[in-house]
């Protein structure tokens, strides 16, 4: 595992921690923010294992799987931002 490797991973990993503990905070207050929180810490951390598997096992289909679902957790996020951002201004 090269130097840049164990960065990104250990980058990730730690851009995760700040929404799973905001995630824990709203869960009383505002449970869709909370969950959009979770959903993005998961996606980072995710993306974070992406990181060591590629690193260890090299390209493979494996690990294209693990990057792809990343991907579709961040858009997901993305979408749920959006679509909750809207209903918000709307005044729902």
């Amino acid at each position: 595992m090269s130097a840049w490797d164990l960065a990104s991973f250990a980058g990730f990993a730690a851009a995760g921690v700040p929404p799973a503990y905001f995630a824990r905070r709203l869960l009383a207050t505002n449970r869709a923010f909370a969950g959009l929180s979770l959903l993005l810490a998961v996606a980072l951390f995710v993306h974070s294992a992406f990181h060591v598997f590629r690193a260890i096992a090299g390209p493979g289909p494996g690990v294209e799987a693990v990057e792809t679902v990343s991907a579709a957790l961040v858009l997901a996020f993305a979408l749920g931002y959006w679509l909750l951002r809207r209903r918000d201004s709307r005044g729902g």
